[in-house]
């Protein structure tokens, strides 16, 4: 049915001057709030003109607010938003924030999750840009000048959204358009810690504006938002589910962020036609060789890549990307003078190496350049590893936001080994461990861990560890090629 209806009138009596700039607001019923709020952003070159004006009143669910930017300033204006949050904050200080829903489309959809990350509340958004400066190549000439003039006076939502997004839900809609995908996919590799995110791709290469005069559709996702921001807010019950290692996690999850590290562990973006260590299930086949092009030493912050075969239990790397003198611990030998069984906590048994063996149970040591034997007759205590530190001497400065990967083959009559890679960094200690060996046959362990910042002056700035006893029993363990490298390996070293 269609609603007859004034605009001009609506207009007259609905239009405010707010911090200087012209907006429409429209209750649904003139004498109290609706539950929601949507908030209509007019888009690209569409002047002082409220988008979709008509559309939206005749299908009115809830209140509305019509803002336009006229400067096609993608709602930046000349400070970076801080007017266009004020005129939002007017309005909606008679909301709840979970309910208040930013509308826009290309520039206005830039604008509309923008703001709604900025303010805690959600956004609609059909083709919207998100980085400004990657959305100039691929755009039209009219675009790029636009986008401009702003003068780099702008942010690119993908770079803050994992510092200040809290609680909104956004949806975006969007098509083929290299435009549209490009500025989708960042937003969707962002990392913020709460990510209410829900992405519509339709098959139309076009850039343009989907809903028309459907506006049914918005209401609609307004209530499918409604609900994904409530009903899964899962906050209380992570929370409750905290640990100091899962904060730990966090924090160190933050410092990659911060400083925007690459990441290959966590990110297959490789070249196109290059095949990601990530990938090697596929090409699982007897002595076949692939090139994997995110392993390896790095090269500035790229790693090298690196050739592997699979021996049809796992990979072996068989290219040589590194010499012995890439290996940080190469001097922290396992020699000792014969050999020593009084081994009480925290004694170091020769000038790199020391022991954790607190019930100081009884364990013997031998060694050699490259070579150790460690005979434990009696474990009192499942807390038995032996420890080291790279030397002093070694410039860590390089290394902060890299990966290092320790490897080394081990044998144990019975039971079990694991290896611990750990540093000191801003956010205090932190480590990862291996998998465990399998007894009676040497066993290759390996574990690699991302430093994103590193204690110079401290200790243990970086450290590797073997845990002899974890499982409580008596066994002969022999330990061969410990290697500590800057890069990823997570097939292992060649010997």
């Amino acid at each position: 049915m269609t609603i007859e209806f004034d605009l001009a009138q609506i207009i007259e009596r609905n239009e405010k001057i707010v911090s200087g700039k012209r907006v429409l607001y429209v209750k649904q019923e003139p004498e109290k709030y609706s539950q929601n709020l949507l908030i209509v952003m007019s888009a690209h070159n569409h002047g002082e003109k409220y988008m979709a004006l008509r559309s939206f009143l005749s299908k009115q669910t809830c209140d509305l607010l019509f803002i336009t930017d006229p400067k096609n300033t993608w709602y930046l204006d000349d400070d970076n938003g801080a007017t266009y949050q004020t005129i939002i904050s007017y309005f909606t200080k008679n909301y709840e924030s979970r309910n208040v829903f930013l509308f826009g489309s290309s520039m206005s959809g830039y604008g509309a999750i923008l703001h709604a990350l900025k303010l805690n509340h959600n956004a609609i958004a059909s083709n919207p840009q998100i980085n400004l400066d990657i959305t100039k190549d691929y755009s039209w000439p009219e675009l790029v000048e636009h986008i401009s003039s702003i003068k780099g006076n702008h942010t690119n939502i993908e770079k803050i959204a994992p510092f200040i997004w809290k609680d909104s839900a956004v949806y975006i809609i969007h098509g083929h358009d290299d435009i549209d995908t490009i500025n989708a996919s960042l937003l969707l590799n962002a990392v913020p810690n709460n990510r209410k995110l829900i992405i519509q791709t339709v098959d139309s290469d076009a850039h343009t504006f989907y809903f028309g005069k459907n506006v049914d559709y918005v209401f609609d996702v307004i209530s499918m938002l409604s609900i994904f921001r409530t009903k899964l807010d899962l906050s209380t019950t992570v929370n409750d589910l905290a640990t100091e290692s899962s904060n730990l996690k966090k924090m160190l999850r933050a410092e990659r962020t911060q400083l925007n590290i690459v990441d290959p562990y966590r990110s297959l973006n490789i070249s196109e036609n290059a095949v990601s260590w990530q990938e090697r299930y596929l090409h699982e086949e007897l002595g076949k060789l692939v090139h994997f092009a995110n392993i390896g030493l790095y090269t500035g912050s790229k790693l090298s890549g690196g050739t592997c075969f699979y021996d049809g239990r796992g990979w072996r790397l068989i290219s040589t990307p590194y010499e012995m003198s890439d290996n940080l611990i190469a001097g922290n030998e396992f020699i000792t003078q014969g050999v020593i069984s009084a081994l009480t906590n925290n004694a170091y048994f020769n000038d790199y190496w020391w022991i954790r063996n607190e019930a100081e149970s009884s364990v013997t040591i031998s060694g050699a350049h490259n070579f150790c034997e460690i005979v434990i007759s009696e474990a009192k205590n499942k807390n038995i590893y032996i420890n080291s530190s790279i030397p002093s001497n070694i410039d860590v400065a390089e290394i902060q936001g890299q990966y290092l990967t320790f490897t080394a083959d081990i044998y144990t009559s019975e039971g079990e080994v694991s290896l611990t890679l750990g540093g000191v960094g801003d956010v205090g200690y932190h480590h990862k461990n291996s998998e465990k060996n399998t007894p009676g046959t040497w066993s290759r362990l390996v574990i690699f861990e991302q430093f994103t910042s590193i204690k110079q002056s401290h200790k243990d700035r970086i450290f590797v560890r073997f845990n002899l006893a974890t499982d409580g029993k008596p066994k002969v363990i022999r330990i061969k090629n410990a290697c500590l490298a800057i890069g990823y390996f997570p097939m292992g070293f060649t010997e």
